[in-house]
């Protein structure tokens, strides 16, 4: 008797409900086995499932109301595990565990939980440096995002500043600084990437170079702080 999983990370995204495959092989009847799901790091207890029936005594807090063991695929050998309302803190390894008199099995399957964000917002802090102090920001992603720059010709500018925080749900705000000086001319970009899911979100502002000055236009409202 083994139990296997699907031998691939499992991605979802937050908000989601998202099944975790686990079956035996070879295959047989699974219904009166007893069956657990826990999560790796911690050794606590997601779903417990026996001889046909679900335990909630030992199951984590945050699962609570929130897993179910799909009955249909017992019979067959499947102990697919479903999470409803996927959380950032659901992020990491399970392992679905069988035992059977003397027999214990195991296998790993790693969940992947993912957010996009909200399109970034950009807002102007001031003079500094001999030139203006320009802010990206954006809130909502997981896990945590690149925040990146890029000039006229596609080329990549160090922030000069970069700070992210998590709020309650676990999910990330990310804010980052560029100083834009008279040299510079043409459409600066903020971009903020999910590398998780190649996703990312952009916004320009288009800057006028002089010798000394930069003058920043853009066609949508900006926050002056």
């Amino acid at each position: 008797l083994r139990v296997e999983g699907p031998g691939h990370p499992v991605t979802a995204t937050v908000g989601q409900d998202v099944v975790l495959p686990c079956h035996l092989s070879p295959q047989r009847d699974a219904r009166s086995l007893d069956a657990r799901w826990i999560r790796d790091h911690i050794s606590e207890t997601v779903h417990h499932y026996r001889s046909g029936e679900d335990l909630y005594r030992d199951q984590m807090e945050a699962y609570s109301g929130r897993t179910e063991l799909a009955r249909d695929g017992l019979s067959a050998g499947r102990l697919d595990l479903r999470i409803t309302g996927l959380r950032p803190s659901d992020d990491g390894l399970y392992v679905c565990t069988v035992e059977d008199a003397d027999t214990y099995e195991e296998a790993i399957v790693e969940l992947k939980v993912s957010a996009t964000g909200a399109d970034p917002h950009l807002s102007l802090g001031g003079y500094e440096a001999g030139g203006v102090r320009v802010l990206c920001g954006s809130a909502g992603w997981y896990p945590l995002p690149q925040l990146l720059w890029r000039d006229a010709r596609g080329q990549h500018l160090p922030s000069v500043s970069q700070t992210h925080s998590q709020d309650q749900e676990g999910l990330f705000e990310i804010e980052g600084a560029v100083i834009v000086t008279g040299s510079m001319e043409g459409p600066l970009s903020c971009v903020v990437r999910n590398s998780r899911l190649q996703q990312e979100r952009e916004l320009s502002l288009h800057i006028a170079g002089t010798n000394s000055t930069a003058r920043v236009r853009c066609s949508w409202p900006l926050h002056l702080s």
